[in-house]
C-alpha cells in the first residue's frame, strides 16, 4: 500500500558560510520498506536516528534527495496525482497533543478539522454534530466532551480527541508519530487498546514510529530498527528474537533485563 525504495535525505549544515557553503549532512541512507494493507509498521529508533525525518518524507511533508515513495504503485513526490492519494489517504497523530489541539477551541472544534476535510473531499454535507457524537464514542468518551476546552482534559482523554480527530477524515492509513511516549505507562496501555480495536473496525493500515520497543511488540505486525539514518533490521515482530543485528539486540536485552529487574522487586 506505502513503499519507500532507497531514500536518502540530507540537510544543508548550519555551520558554515551561509552563502558559499555547500556542505550537507546525510540523516536518511538508503531507506527501503513496504507497509501492507491492514498491518501496523513499527520504526523504532533512539533520538537523533533519523525517525521523524523519515515521518515527514512519508507524510508528503518533505522530498527526498533521492529514491521514491510510493502510494498504491503512485510516486507521490513526482506527480500531483500521488500527492493527492497521500492527501486523500494518510492521517496523522502527533507525539504532542496539547500543541495539536488549538487551546481555545472546544473539542468538537478540534473535530471538525477532521470532518472540513472529509466533507471537502467528499463533496457531501455532513451533520457534524451527529459525526462529533459518534467518533467521541468510538474513541471511548462520551458526548458531554464535546463542549470542553484542551486544558480540561488529562493528556490520555486528549490525545483520543486528536485520534478522533486523525479518523474523522476517514483515512487508510495513520501515522503516530511518537503519539504514546508523553503519556504514563498505564494511560499508553489504555491507548494502545483502542489502536488495535479501531484499527480492526475501520480496517485501518498503521505506520507507528517509537523509541520504545515494548510498545511495538504490543502494537505491530512487523518492525524496522532505525540507527543513524540506516535500517540495521527489518522483520516480522514475531520473529524478532531471531535478529543477529547488534542494534536490535540491544534493544531486545536491554527489556529482557529490565523485566527481570521488575520481578524482582515485586
Amino acid at each position: 500500500m506505502l513503499q519507500l525504495d532507497k531514500v536518502c535525505v540530507s540537510f544543508r549544515s548550519e555551520r558554515q558560510d551561509k552563502i558559499f557553503g555547500h556542505t550537507r549532512q546525510q540523516v536518511l541512507f538508503d531507506v527501503s520498506l513496504k507497509v501492507k494493507k491492514g498491518t501496523c509498521l513499527g520504526i523504532l529508533g533512539e533520538s537523533g536516528s533519523g525517525k521523524s525525518t523519515m515521518g515527514r518524507v512519508i507524510c508528503g511533508l518533505l522530498k527526498p534527495d533521492t529514491g521514491e515513495v510510493m502510494i498504491d504503485g503512485t510516486s507521490v513526490y513526482a506527480s500531483r496525482k500521488g500527492r493527492k492519494e497521500l492527501q486523500n489517504k494518510l492521517s496523522v497523530v502527533f507525539q504532542d497533543y496539547t500543541t495539536s489541539a488549538n487551546p481555545r477551541f472546544r473539542v468538537s472544534d478540534v473535530i471538525k478539522e477532521g470532518l472540513f476535510v472529509r466533507q471537502r473531499r467528499e463533496k457531501e454535507k455532513l451533520q457534524y454534530e451527529k459525526e462529533i457524537k459518534k467518533l467521541l464514542e468510538l474513541v471511548g468518551l462520551s458526548e458531554d466532551f464535546a463542549d470542553r476546552f484542551p486544558h480540561e482534559l488529562s493528556g490520555g482523554q486528549l490525545q483520543r480527541v486528536c485520534i478522533a480527530r486523525a479518523v474523522s477524515c476517514n483515512p487508510q492509513i495513520v501515522l503516530f508519530d511518537e503519539a504514546i511516549s508523553s503519556l504514563d505507562a498505564h494511560t499508553q496501555v489504555q491507548i494502545m487498546d483502542l489502536l488495535l480495536e479501531l484499527k480492526e473496525k475501520l480496517q485501518l493500515t498503521y505506520i507507528f514510529i517509537t523509541h520504545d520497543l515494548t510498545s511495538i511488540t504490543y502494537l505491530c505486525d512487523d518492525v524496522l530498527f532505525l540507527y543513524q539514518g540506516h535500517v540495521t533490521e527489518y522483520l516480522p515482530v514475531d520473529k524478532i528474537s531471531q535478529t543477529k543485528d547488534q542494534y536490535a539486540r540491544k534493544l531486545l536485552e536491554s527489556i529482557i533485563v529490565f523485566d527481570t529487574e521488575e520481578a524482582k522487586t515485586v
